[in-house]
């Protein structure tokens, strides 16, 4: 059995393209590379979406829910890539039958668990789970496409 990686913060800089505030991954650990993995965000009243989505009632936005587990989805390609082969990107390819079972707010930890369900070619399609305290509340798949990284 193949012991998981861990990708802290400043990891995940120098594998993601993302800046702030769209670096949205606070720790990724990676199971299996390039097949399964558990992204990790904190949820902040800090974070800049906050001040306007919704005053008055933090909600964070399923969107940028998508968006980070479509991260935790690159980072788990990442992960399982040829070291020696020419650096790649991901980018969001699809997003099918998401659901949000409850909403996300400030102090919430929520759980980005990703595993790939197929692979063709340089696309890969995840079925992701988004956990917050044990429950569920989100799911749905996700495509990534790779290309060749600007150099």
């Amino acid at each position: 059995m193949t012991e998981a990686r861990v990708f802290d913060a400043d990891a995940l800089q120098r594998m993601l393209p993302h800046r702030q505030p769209f670096l949205l991954l606070d720790r990724v650990e990676v199971a299996e590379p390039g097949v399964s993995g558990v992204g990790l965000k904190c949820i902040s009243i800090s974070d800049p979406v906050f001040a306007g989505h919704f005053p008055g009632h933090a909600v964070y936005p399923g969107v940028l829910l998508i968006e980070a587990a479509g991260h935790t989805c690159g980072i788990v390609e990442y992960a399982g890539a040829d070291p020696s082969a020419p650096p790649r990107i991901g980018y969001l390819a699809g997003v099918r039958k998401f659901s949000f079972k409850q909403t996300v707010h400030p102090g919430d930890r929520v759980e980005f668990h990703v595993r790939r369900r197929a692979a063709l070619g340089e696309l890969f399609e995840y079925e992701c789970r988004l956990v917050v305290d044990t429950k569920t509340v989100a799911e749905g798949g996700i495509a990534v496409a790779t290309r060749p990284a600007a150099v």
